[in-house]
C-alpha cells in the first residue's frame, strides 16, 4: 500500500498525461492548419463576446472575437481565440484568416498561431514532466 506522502504522484501524472495530451492536439492541429490552409481572404468580426474566466482565485474578463467569410459562394462564420484586451476586435473590423481551399469551413486566424504553439510547448513540458515522475515513482517503488 502507498503511504500518504506518495499520493500525490499519480494524480499529478494523470493531470500532466492531460496536459500534454491536449498541447499535442493543438500542436497537430496547427499542423495541419499550416499546411493546408493556404488561401489569405478577409473576414469580417460580427460579434465580440465577453467572459468571465477563473484563472485560480483571479477572474478575468476576455473577448471572443466572432466572424463571416465568404468562399466558394457560401457564407462560412468562425472565431478567433480570445484576447484579454477589447479594444483589439471590434464588430464591422476585418482580419486576415487562411482557408483550406479543399474545405472552406478549416481556417487558420494568424493572430491565433502563438496560442497553439504555446498551448503545443506546454503540453510537450508536461509530457515531459510526467516521464520524469513515472520513472521516479517506479524507481522508488523498486527501491
Amino acid at each position: 500500500m502507498y503511504r500518504k506522502s506518495e499520493n500525490w504522484f499519480f494524480p499529478l501524472i494523470i493531470v500532466a498525461v492531460i496536459v500534454f495530451a491536449v498541447g499535442m492536439f493543438k500542436g497537430i492541429s496547427l499542423n495541419y492548419k499550416e499546411k493546408h490552409c493556404t488561401q489569405t481572404i478577409r473576414a469580417e468580426i460580427v460579434r465580440v463576446e465577453m467572459q468571465r474566466k477563473a484563472y485560480g482565485k483571479t477572474k478575468r474578463t476576455v473577448y471572443t472575437p466572432y466572424f463571416t467569410y465568404s468562399a466558394d459562394g457560401k457564407i462560412f462564420s468562425g472565431h478567433a481565440e480570445y484576447t484579454k484586451r477589447f479594444s483589439k476586435y471590434k464588430v464591422g473590423d476585418t482580419i486576415e484568416i487562411r482557408i483550406d481551399p479543399e474545405n472552406p469551413k478549416k481556417y487558420l486566424v494568424e493572430n491565433d498561431i502563438s496560442d497553439y504553439r504555446s498551448s503545443y510547448e506546454v503540453g510537450k513540458g508536461f509530457g515531459l514532466l510526467a516521464l520524469m515522475l513515472t520513472v521516479f515513482a517506479v524507481i522508488k517503488k523498486l527501491t
